[in-house]
């Protein structure tokens, strides 16, 4: 490990031309010291070349692990660590008790599995924002915390790369957060049983809230990393998280009272017809104007929201839901269908309010485009947490540039 992080050797300080030193290295040119008359006693000293930055490229899986079992060891040595676990899983369990009883005690048997269907939708979505209480806490005070103990200079001085700090503490935080999740799922397990979620839905609800945790952990990161409290770097990943799940969303269904577009609509609607004591149902086409809410031009508000990220793992509701109603459906797989309706631009003959089958149906209609909206909503959040990433990495190496007012070095 020495041999590919050692700095090359300066000069000897014999050969610096001191009192009573003659010979090679006393300061000629034939010896390649500097000039005789560019070397005194008050000058800087010369030194070979330096490893630029403390190694930031540098990544080694010692190094890793290094720091990853660091992280680890110092939360389980601290009892609010299991106090904080034990405290969760009592919780969800009691959220999961009080969504299971009802569902069985007022549904009946053959109408136990939609009801069940839709407390998992609601129970997840509950665990999910959960996890987005707890991850910042976990990850948003971690470096500017060690720096105020006057531990982070240690690991600075030390062999390891800022790349390896900074991946050590990204994967600390994404196991404890993974240890959150683990400890939910036996809350959520009884509830999709009985409400027939399938196995691959189920592992897909898992895998997006895992990697909303490693991106949150990642951003909590970076936040640690540019402040210098710990407290207003927690804050700040609360108002991230805040933001994306509430308040944009608020913000996109403002829009649609301001854009507003006219646009010729075709309206398809029955007329009956009573002949012989038989209703006849006849579709009957009605061409007009209409101002149509234009919501997927602000579509973009939506992509990271951790809930429509969520319900994009969904499975897609059949397109004859709506007449025959016969597949279970959740507040997800609702949520789901709603968006990819609202980032379609409205066609004049989606507006069918015709039954298959009657007379005058149009068969010609064009299908609605499907288009998913979870590469934008992941795109977003790994391009944000690979730039916190960066960023926390730049902040660690060493020799440091700047540093605020107050801040502790050892």
């Amino acid at each position: 490990m020495s041999a590919s992080t050692s700095v090359p050797e300066a000069p000897m300080p014999a050969a610096s031309g001191g009192p009573g030193s003659s010979g090679p290295g006393s300061g000629s040119p034939a010896s390649g010291g500097p000039p005789s008359g560019g070397a005194s006693s008050g000058g800087p000293a010369p030194s070979g070349p330096r490893r630029p930055l403390n190694g930031i490229p540098s990544l080694r899986p010692r190094g890793l692990w290094l720091v990853t079992s660091l992280e680890l060891r110092q939360r389980i040595r601290s009892v609010r660590w299991y106090i904080a676990l034990a405290v969760w899983t009592v919780v969800l369990l009691g959220i999961g008790a009080l969504g299971l009883a009802p569902t069985l005690y007022t549904a009946q048997w053959d109408s136990l599995e939609p009801v069940a269907a839709v407390i998992f939708s609601l129970q997840v979505i509950l665990v999910l924002f959960a996890m987005l209480l707890v991850v910042p806490a976990l990850s948003a005070g971690s470096i500017n915390g060690d720096r105020t103990a006057g531990t982070l200079a240690t690991l600075q001085a030390s062999l390891l790369s800022p790349l390896e700090i900074v991946l050590g503490k990204l994967l600390a935080g994404f196991l404890t957060g993974l240890a959150f999740l683990v400890l939910a799922l036996p809350s959520l397990v009884p509830i999709a049983v009985l409400g027939g979620i399938g196995v691959f839905y189920f592992l897909r609800i898992v895998l997006v809230i895992a990697l909303l945790t490693l991106c949150v952990t990642a951003v909590g990161l970076g936040l640690s990393a540019v402040t210098n409290r710990q407290l207003g770097s927690v804050v700040l990943a609360y108002v991230i998280v805040f933001g994306v799940s509430v308040v944009l969303p608020i913000a996109w269904g403002s829009s649609a009272i301001f854009l507003q577009q006219e646009r010729e609509v075709t309206e398809y609607y029955s007329t009956y017809d009573h002949a012989d004591g038989a209703r006849m149902g006849r579709c009957v086409a009605e061409q007009g104007t209409s101002d149509v809410p234009r919501v997927d031009l602000t579509m973009p508000m939506l992509w990271g929201n951790p809930v429509v990220l969520l319900a994009e793992a969904a499975p897609p509701l059949p397109t004859d839901y709506w007449r025959d109603g016969e597949e279970n459906t959740d507040v997800l797989r609702l949520i789901k269908s709603g968006m990819r309706v609202a980032a379609t631009i409205t066609h004049p003959s989606h507006n069918n309010y015709c039954e298959p089958g009657e007379e005058g149906y149009p068969e010609d209609l064009a299908a609605m485009p499907n288009r998913p909206i979870w590469p934008m909503g992941l795109t977003l959040w790994m391009l944000a947490g690979g730039v916190s990433l960066a960023v926390a990495t730049w902040r660690l190496a060493v020799p440091i540039r700047h540093l605020g007012s107050g801040t502790r070095i050892a």
